[in-house]
Formats: C-alpha cells, structure tokens, sequence
C-alpha cells in the first residue's frame, strides 16, 4: 500500500501564528530580556534552547491528541493559569528587588576576568535569570502563553499521513526554527542595552519597565 498524506489548514496561517506569539512580549522574552541584560547574549544561550525544546515537545504531544484534552477539561488550564501566576508573581518580586545596574557591572567584571584568567562565573542559583535548560523547559507546563500556542496550532495545519509517528514533523521543525529566531531577538536586545550599564537611571528605568510588564502578563494571564 502506497503510502497517503493530506494536510488541513494553511501552513501559512500556522507560520505567522506562532511568529506573532514568539515574537510578542510575554513571560519569555521578558525573561530573556532581563536575562541577557544581566548575563550577556551567550548566557542565554540554555534558556533559548529550553523555551524552544519545552514549545516544540508541548506542540507534538497537541498534534498527537493533548490539545483535545486540554479543551474537554477546563480545570486544566485553570490549575495552569494559578500555578502560571505564582511563578510570575514570585519572579516579579525577585526582579524588583534586583539592583540592575550592580548585577550588570559584576556580571561584566566577570566577563572580562574569565577572558583574561579563563576562571568560569559562578551557576546561577534555581529560577535566577537566565533560566538553565531544564528549568526553562520546565516553565512551559506552567506558561498560558505557550499552552495556548500549542494548542491552537493544531487547528490551524496538520498533516494526516499513513505513519502516525511521523505525522507533523516539518511543522514542529518549523515551529522550532521560528521560536528560537524570535526569542533570539529579545535576548539580543537585552545583551545590547548592557552598554547603558554607565546610566545608572536609564538601567532603572528599564529595569522597571521589564518588571512591570511582567507583572502586567501574570495579570493578563485572567482577562
């Protein structure tokens, strides 16, 4: 038997779907822009990568039936939305108390010792900006954002083929490329900003610009 394919909806439609929720601020790239801020673009590097992985894993268990489940069951994303906002919360508290422009003059005294000396800076400590891999992948499962990403873009294109193992895996690679490019922007964003560290009261006022966004997202997180 020869094998078949079929794909329903537009891929286009998908593509510029998960562009728009990659690229827009959320949890995320806030998180990376805070991240790359204090640490440097190449610190991020992990934490790209896990929010990319945690997307993608998320994206193909949805193609393969979680999305139906998410929708049958409310209580679902309603215990999501809690757990999401706890750690926003949390996360929000830890960043304003942060002193921005210390953290970044340290972390590039650092740099610059590493370089000369080739010593390694220190880990962060569990949930401190940039987040490793595993945490980053981790806070997926408890991110609205990517949930509802990842559950909308089955209904948007999906391919039927006659190897249900192999079904979707052009558009998970796809989704993959465009998430990582997009945060990537963030992260590079903040790692430019870092030569603002000699203006102690534009570091502030950024500083504070990102923590309320964040705390604006957990808000939004019930609209």
């Amino acid at each position: 038997m020869g094998m078949t394919a079929g794909l329903e909806g537009s891929i286009t439609a998908l593509a510029i779907f998960l562009f728009i929720n990659s690229i827009t601020p959320g949890p995320n790239n806030l998180m990376l822009l805070h991240g790359s801020i204090k640490r440097g673009f190449w610190a991020c590097r992990w934490h790209m990568l896990g929010i990319t992985t945690g997307v993608a894993v998320m994206l193909g268990l949805s193609y393969w039936g979680m999305a139906t489940l998410v929708v049958s069951f409310p209580a679902i994303m309603l215990t999501i939305k809690v757990l999401g906002t706890l750690y926003l919360l949390w996360l929000t508290y830890h960043m304003a108390k942060t002193d921005f422009t210390a953290v970044v003059n340290e972390a590039l005294q650092q740099e610059l010792a590493s370089k000369t000396s080739g010593a390694t800076t220190a880990k962060n400590r569990v949930g401190e900006l940039p987040l490793s891999f595993g945490q980053a992948l981790l806070f997926q499962w408890l991110n609205p954002k990517a949930w509802t990403m990842t559950v909308v873009a089955p209904s948007l294109a999906m391919f039927h083929t006659s190897s249900s193992w192999l079904d979707n895996q052009v558009l998970l690679i796809m989704c993959a490329i465009i998430n990582i490019l997009s945060i990537s922007c963030w992260a590079a964003g903040g790692h430019w900003l870092r030569k603002l560290v000699h203006l102690p009261r534009m570091m502030r006022v950024i500083h504070a610009l990102i923590v309320l966004m964040t705390l604006y997202c957990a808000v939004m997180l019930w609209r």
